[in-house]
């Protein structure tokens, strides 16, 4: 993983002080896998409640960690889900002229709360 103090210089630069905060002591992972990985580690649930609260077999869940699988969005937030995680998306520009885009992806239980 790379830690967010490697970023580059100005992403955050547009980013409200909370975001930025929020961000820079984030875990930063190489690939949706390791990321799903650390998710796992940081939420404290342990292996088998996991697979009980998605219904997966640990083989399933070993390949979704896999750092070579790039798993669809909704698996990634079902997966967010079940470790009581909102998974947002920032697009980062490259050219630091434009702001960065944000987005918060919905899911089931995230929904629910907003309705209610």
């Amino acid at each position: 993983m790379t830690p967010a103090s490697h970023l580059p210089d100005g992403l955050l630069t547009e980013a409200q002080e909370d975001l930025e905060a929020a961000y820079l002591s984030a875990l930063t992972a190489e690939s949706i896998g390791e990321g799903l990985q650390a998710l796992r580690a940081e939420s404290g649930i342990k292996t088998p409640e996991l697979l009980a609260r998605r219904g997966l077999t640990k083989g399933r869940l070993s390949q979704l960690e896999h750092p070579d699988l790039n798993p669809q969005l909704s698996t990634i937030t079902q997966q967010a889900d079940a470790l009581d995680y909102d998974v947002k998306i920032v697009f980062t520009p490259r050219d630091q002229t434009r702001r960065a885009v944000q987005v918060e992806v919905k899911t089931g239980a995230s929904r629910q709360q907003r309705s209610r």
